[in-house]
This record gives C-alpha cells, structure tokens and sequence, in this order.
C-alpha cells in the first residue's frame, strides 16, 4: 500500500494529489470496515509529498509529518554521499551523520509509536488515547527539526526555491501548529477516541510474557526492603545471593534453551522479567552480561567450554565478564592491543583491559586479544597471571583495569575460529544493544521513586511553586517511555524472528541512554537544590540515575559510534569513523 501510493504521486505528473488518490480508492481506508493501520501507511505516503489527505485526524496527521520527515532525510542522505567538501563526501564528517542519525532515530521511532496508537486504539486499551497524545507531541518535536537538518545539509540549496524541502517544512509546521502549541498536549485532557476496527498489527505482551512478570513480581515479593537498600547501597550492582536465588527461581535466563538450564521462553517473556527487576531497582547489568556470553557460548563455543560454563552460569554459581575495551581504545574494540599467541599447547595472553566491571567476582572472562593473523576471542576462567585495580564511576559504581601476564587459556575456551573475531564481535555487539528493556526498566525506576515521595515534596512551598513544569516533565519522561517502548519491541520482535536489521539495536541504545540521563537531569533541575543534597529518598533516586545515564552513553559503545552504524546502516551514509 506505501509502496504503491508513493509510486504514484511520484509520477502523478500535472494531476492533482486528489485525483491520484481517488483514482487508488483510499478514502474508504477510513470508513466503516477500513484499516486504520493501512490508512496511517498511505498518509505517511502522502506525506512524503508535502500532503496531509486526513488533516482531522490527528494520528493521521502525524504520519503524514512522519512522511515528510523521512523523505527530506532520505534525500539529505543521498546528497550527502555525492558533495565533496574539503576533498572529502560530506557524509564522511560526523557533524553531518551524527545529525541525520539522531534524527531518522527519533522519526522512526515517532512511526513506531504512531502504529502502536493504532494498533491500542483498535485493541480498545485505557492507553490509546494517551499514546495518541505522546505520537503527536514526539512529531512536534522531531519532524521538524528533522527537516531543518536535512536543509542545512544541503546548504543554500535546501533553502531556495528549487528544493522541496521548504514546502515540507511549512507543511509539517501548518500541520502541527493548527491546534496551538503542540508541546501543551502533553498534560492537556486525553481525547476520547472513537472505536476502530482491528488492525493487523499489535504491540501489547502476549499471555507468555504477562505471566512472566506476574512470575517475577511475585518472586521480589520475597525480599526485604533492607535487602533492597543493600542492594542500592552496592558500587557492585550484584549480590550473589540474589543472583542465585533467580536461578533457582527460573528467573536468570529465561530464553535459554531447556538443555542449558533456561525455559525456552520468548524474548519478549524474558524482556518482561529484566524489565520487572530493573523497575523495582534490581539493576540486571551483571545478568545481561553473563546473559551475553553465554549466549556467544551457544553459538560459538566448543562441545567441552559448553560442557563446563553453562551449567554454571544458569545455576547463578558463577558471573562473566567483559574483557573488550583497551585503554587506548575504548569502544573501538577491533583495534585491541592485547596479545594471544598459540605455543603449541595453549594460548599465553599477555595486555591490559579497562571497565571490566565484576572482574572482581567473576569467574570468566569473554576475552578479546590479538594474534598475528587477526582478532580471537575466548571465554576463559580467570586465574593465574590475572590481576586488577578498582575503579570508582562517578555514577559510585565500580569497575576494574585488569592486567593479563602470560595469562594461560586452553583451547577448549576459543569462540569461533582463532583470528576470525570478527563475526564474533558482531554477535556481541548485537546481543548487547537489543535490550532497551534496560534503559526502559532505570527510567520506570527513577519515575516510581519519584512518584512515591511526590505528594510529600509538593507540601513543600517551594516546590509547589513549581508543580506546573514539574508535572510537565514527567508527562515528557512518559513520552519518552512510550517511544522507547516501541523501538526496544521492534528490536526484540525483530531479532527473534530473524528480522532484525543492523540499526534497530543501536537506535535502542542511542535514544535509550540519552533518554535515560536527559529525563533525570530535567528532573534534577525541576527539583533543585533539594535534589543536590541527597538527603531525600525519591530525589536521591532520581540525582543518581542522572549520573547513571551519562555513563550509559558510553558503556557497551559509546553514542558516537552508534550514530555512525545508523547513519552507515539506516541512511547508506559513507563511513565517518
């Protein structure tokens, strides 16, 4: 249906928009047995040709802005792999695809919530009308921006009459400020929405995942709240007996296959448990990447370090850690420095490793070395010829710098082939960003504790003065929930069933961890100075995640390289790092 509607304006010639369209028959999309989901991909269509077809109706209004968006985009892109400046394609400068790759993240993911509307509205949920609310709010903040980046992309071109770009920005900006400031919206009276018919496609947690959570709330039912505070009060973000205790459970790795100690449930099943914890403040850093590496193992891994760490792993007696990042490398990992070499009988490593964090308490390490024909990796027991130095985050968690002195790793702890890491970096990367279940579960947190302390700090005058912009971030830390939520389910969806493409992880990753430090930090401010001084529980709370945030933006590949694989993967921008 998109495909054939954007063909045909393509080529309408002299005739009039209304007249191509009739002759295609959509305007029965939006009566009585029509498909609202089809209707939303036909105005994106239309859209894309600066026409708004269904301008009462606002979710429609938003795909139609989504259209506009995603074409000026498409074509700053194109453009920008054709102009040389400075001897080089524009799109090779970072300044350039990092702007274009923030934002197609923030309209793809406006899509996503415009389908997921639908998709509540047409399923009857109590959410409709709010995610109809948050669509249009996410449109009137990214589509134009969006627009305007790819103007200045292609400098005074995209500015004169002969582009197109123009006319799609003063259509998007009629389009979004007809009701008045779009940005009111968010903490305006919901909209009572008329009923629509089923649509064939559908964002709610099936029955499996469903009884996951309930599965896992009832487990955390179990702990105290000293137990709770200990947990929060550890720079570690792990408690072994917990970690046990989930195991036990059934709770640590749920997707895993029955032979290795897991249910074989669905990724969806096992992103509502991480999602659960994490919203009770159960950080599940130290679970995702033992999580990780096991997985790596399944794929990658001899019959005989199967054999051995599996079991472990999925029992909670044993942890893995990451032995990726260098000190002269960070997130550019393919450039590792650490050296493997085969003596005839083993594998003697010999480098050093930074933010390996757990190192102290792991008993495995996934570890990333060079030998003289390419990259190799291993998951290796930790011992002999291993050390390590703590070091303190400014979010007060601990990592480690680790040392590895003739470090001996047998053969049977090679993943994939020696000096063929490559694809084995890729599986890494991949399992690593497709769990914005994370970032999701540290921004429920911070809302819970705020909420729960809320009634409390509006006694105080002083913040009762500023209730108004207060109550207005929350409904913004909503928002990005909501578009958060409908990325993180794409990629999850998506990997499951084989569908995945190579910029939806790191879309979660990007618009997660900003999300994450971006929403808190307002939050810091709305409340300050009482939030400086942690002395208040619920702000407290919120002041650390801030911090938080800032560090996620760097962990597990920092942003800018996210920005360059979807600018690279999503745009087909030239390399820019």
């Amino acid at each position: 249906m998109f495909d054939t509607v954007d063909g045909a304006l393509a080529v309408r010639g002299q005739r009039s928009v209304d007249a191509v369209l009739d002759e295609l028959g959509v305007g029965a999309l939006l009566k009585e047995g029509g498909s609202t989901f089809d209707a939303a991909l036909v105005a994106e269509a239309a859209g894309r040709h600066g026409v708004v077809i269904w301008p009462d109706e606002r979710i429609m209004t938003v795909a139609a802005c989504v259209g506009m968006a995603t074409r000026a985009l498409e074509d700053a892109s194109a453009y920008a792999c054709e102009r040389v400046v400075f001897g080089r394609r524009i799109g090779e400068y970072q300044g350039v695809a990092h702007t274009l790759a923030n934002a197609i993240t923030e309209i793809e993911g406006t899509r996503l919530l415009v389908w997921r509307a639908i998709a509540a509205r047409a399923e009857a949920l109590a959410e409709a009308p709010r995610l109809d609310v948050q669509a249009f709010w996410w449109a009137a903040k990214a589509v134009l921006p969006a627009i305007k980046a790819a103007m200045r992309t292609f400098g005074g071109y995209g500015v004169s009459d002969d582009s197109p770009l123009p006319a799609l920005y003063l259509a998007a900006r009629a389009a979004l400020y007809a009701g008045g400031d779009p940005d009111h919206i968010l903490t305006a009276p919901l909209p009572v929405l008329a009923p629509a018919d089923p649509v064939s496609i559908s964002f709610t947690p099936d029955a499996e995942a469903a009884a996951w959570q309930a599965r896992t709330e009832i487990f955390l039912e179990q702990f105290t709240p000293d137990e709770k505070a200990a947990f929060a009060g550890s720079s570690d973000n792990h408690l072994p007996e917990l970690h046990r205790r989930l195991a036990a459970a059934g709770l640590l790795f749920p997707d895993w296959p029955l032979e290795w100690g897991g249910s074989g449930a669905s990724a969806l099943a096992t992103s509502a448990v991480h999602r659960t914890l994490t919203h009770a403040g159960w950080p599940i850093s130290v679970l995702v990447v033992s999580d990780s590496i096991g997985k790596l193992l399944m794929m990658f891994g001899t019959a005989e370090a199967k054999a051995e760490v599996l079991p472990r792993l999925a029992r909670g007696e044993a942890i893995a850690c990451l032995g990726l990042s260098e000190p002269s490398g960070g997130s550019d990992v393919f450039g590792a420095r650490t050296r493997a070499v085969h003596d005839g009988a083993r594998w003697i490593a010999n480098g050093q490793k930074v933010f390996t964090t757990t190192a102290h308490q792991a008993e495995y390490v996934l570890l990333l070395a060079r030998n003289e024909d390419g990259l190799t990796l291993f998951v290796a027991p930790l011992g002999q010829g291993f050390d390590l130095a703590p070091v303190q985050t400014f979010a007060g968690e601990r990592t480690n710098i680790t040392f590895y002195s003739d470090f001996a790793i047998e053969d049977r702890y090679l993943l994939g082939e020696a000096s063929k890491g490559a694809k084995v970096l890729a599986a890494t990367m991949t399992l690593e960003h497709n769990q914005g279940d994370y970032y999701l579960g540290a921004l429920d947190f911070a809302r819970a504790e705020l909420l729960a302390g809320l009634d409390d700090l509006l006694e105080r005058p002083e913040i009762r003065a500023n209730e108004p912009a207060i109550r207005h971030s929350l409904a913004r830390l909503d928002a990005h929930v909501a578009l958060l939520e409908s990325l993180s389910l794409r990629a999850i969806w998506a990997g499951d069933a084989g569908e995945g493409q190579r910029w939806f992880g790191p879309m979660c990753k990007l618009f997660g961890t900003e999300s994450w430090h971006s929403c808190c930090a307002e939050l810091v401010e709305r409340f300050a100075p009482l939030s400086l001084d942690g002395t208040i529980p619920a702000l407290a709370a919120i002041e650390k995640e801030a911090r938080c945030g800032i560090q996620a933006t760097i962990y597990g590949g920092a942003n800018e390289i996210q920005r360059s694989v979807i600018a690279e993967t999503r745009l087909n921008l030239p390399r820019s790092r």
